[in-house]
């Protein structure tokens, strides 16, 4: 099975008594930019995915937005949140 079709069906994998979960493979530029969005503003950003090396992800108005490569700088950028605020959201 070629990888684009294995990836169309991947959410049919996972509901399957015995999931089945296929990651993305990213470049090391990519998987920290998507570290970014997912860590950086979760107030913003409800869920972040990959699919075809494009990283994506769903606001809290439910829009979907694709990160172009005009809009890394713009993720790197951004603070990290600080550990005590991590700790304090958790709880």
């Amino acid at each position: 099975m070629r990888k684009t079709a294995i990836m169309r069906n991947a959410k049919t994998l996972r509901k399957q008594k015995d999931p089945i979960y296929v990651n993305d493979h990213l470049t090391k530029l990519n998987a920290h930019i998507f570290a970014c969005v997912r860590k950086k503003q979760k107030d913003i950003v409800t869920s972040t995915w990959t699919r075809d090396g494009n990283i994506f992800y769903r606001d809290v108005n439910e829009m979907v937005h694709k990160v172009s490569q005009d809009q890394f700088q713009y993720w790197l950028e951004l603070p990290w949140p600080s550990t005590q605020q991590s700790r304090d959201s958790a709880y």
